[in-house]
């Protein structure tokens, strides 16, 4: 799914299949993503729910990696 909004975002037009990564957050099955908002070329910010909490991470898409997590 990231990879989607990567490709959207991404000044390449061309990817080829060499290129696509896998992209996990390891999210338990308690856990779903709410909503995903896009604040750069290079950062995605994502709202997951677990249970009845909340919490934010910052994936950079260029590195491939949780930058920061907020809440939980």
């Amino acid at each position: 799914m990231l990879y989607g909004f990567y490709s959207k975002i991404s000044n390449n037009q061309k990817i080829s299949n060499n290129d696509v990564l896998n992209f996990s957050l390891n999210l338990k099955s308690s856990e779903n993503i709410k909503d995903i908002k896009i604040i750069d070329q290079n950062n995605v910010l994502i709202v997951i729910s677990d249970n009845d909490q909340l919490y934010l991470i910052m994936y950079n898409l260029k590195s491939n990696k949780i930058v920061s997590k907020i809440g939980k």
